[in-house]
């Protein structure tokens, strides 16, 4: 083996450590950004905390929106990582429906002020926002996973 060789195998060794790397991060944070599952978070959250006065109004029950909006969530997580969404962002693009569902299935009366004269306690609200945030990273890594391999097929 010569210094040549030497050098182009050291050389090949810190490519494929990079680009282990860039993979890595591409998993994690996606080719898309952060800031198209923030929106859709919020405009989950939003939808899913008003779905259930909507239900309501044509007779559904809480427990038939509640697996409906979870099914909608998941879908929506991994076609939001099979086009290139990563972890990290799927995750947060799943927390706004979760919360929403949440908080109107386990949490306060809906539209009352939590830690105000007359309202519920402040743990009304964190409680089921700190489940909807271990349910979105669930969600979300798995639907990554389930997204990138659905991308890998595609191609």
């Amino acid at each position: 083996m010569t210094d040549a060789n030497a050098t182009e195998g050291d050389a090949s060794g810190a490519d494929g450590a990079a680009s282990g790397r860039a993979a890595l991060r591409r998993i994690a944070l996606g080719e898309t950004g952060f800031e198209r599952a923030t929106v859709w978070s919020a405009v989950g959250l939003a939808l899913s905390y008003v779905a259930f006065d909507a239900t309501a109004a044509v007779g559904v029950g809480a427990p038939a929106t509640t697996g409906v909006l979870a099914a909608v969530a998941a879908v929506g997580a991994v076609a939001f990582a099979a086009t290139g969404g990563g972890a990290l962002p799927t995750a947060l693009l799943a927390y706004g429906p979760f919360a929403g569902t949440l908080l109107r299935g386990l949490g306060p009366t809906p539209y009352a002020v939590p830690g105000g004269l007359g309202g519920p306690p402040l743990s009304a609200v964190t409680a089921p926002l700190a489940l909807a945030a271990a349910a979105a990273v669930a969600v979300g890594f798995a639907a990554a996973v389930v997204g990138f391999l659905v991308g890998r097929i595609r191609e």
